[in-house]
């Protein structure tokens, strides 16, 4: 009985552990030279963050952001981050349709949103879910769908834990 325990505490060691440094790594942190943001696939647990919507259009004082060819806009509405989190963004959209299309980044941390034009129809849009998790996404403004969607992982902690494996075996 007590071998077992310690077999199943040490599975759950292993399964704790190990995880940074059996992920599927394009260049391993070991490689880096400084930490940096990496992408893993979309974890479906945050769907219900990016929320889409159609909102009448009605006049926005706020900062429109123009595309390349001057026929689309988009507007940030960010929250104010000076009373208690979790917050939500609204990023209301321009495309040359009767209503406006809202994407609400629901319960985010109070770093920045990053929004900007990659082209004339699409908005690559960031938001971080806390320090080390966030969220890109690519918006197609005339078929108002995402159609790319990742995580984005602050590297720090993993490039820390490579660099201090790194020296233990020294």
């Amino acid at each position: 009985m007590r071998h077992e325990k310690i077999f199943f505490l040490l599975a759950i060691f292993q399964f704790l552990t190990v995880g940074v440094f059996s992920q599927a790594w394009h260049t391993t942190p070991d490689k880096w030279k400084e930490p940096r943001l990496y992408h893993t696939e979309f974890d479906r647990a945050y769907a219900d963050r990016i929320v889409i919507t159609k909102e009448t259009a009605g006049r926005t004082d706020r900062e429109k952001v123009m595309s390349a060819n001057g026929a689309y806009w988009f507007s940030t509405m960010s929250p104010d981050t000076a009373r208690p989190g979790p917050w939500s963004t609204d990023i209301f959209v321009f495309n040359e349709r009767e209503n406006l299309v809202r994407i609400r980044l629901k319960d985010h941390a109070g770093y920045e949103v990053t929004a900007h034009w990659i082209n004339e129809k699409l908005i690559y849009v960031q938001f971080w879910l806390g320090r080390v998790l966030g969220i890109c996404f690519i918006f197609d403004v005339e078929t108002e769908k995402i159609i790319y969607k990742e995580m984005v992982n602050d590297g720090g902690i993993p490039f820390g834990q490579w660099r201090e494996k790194a020296g233990a075996g020294k």
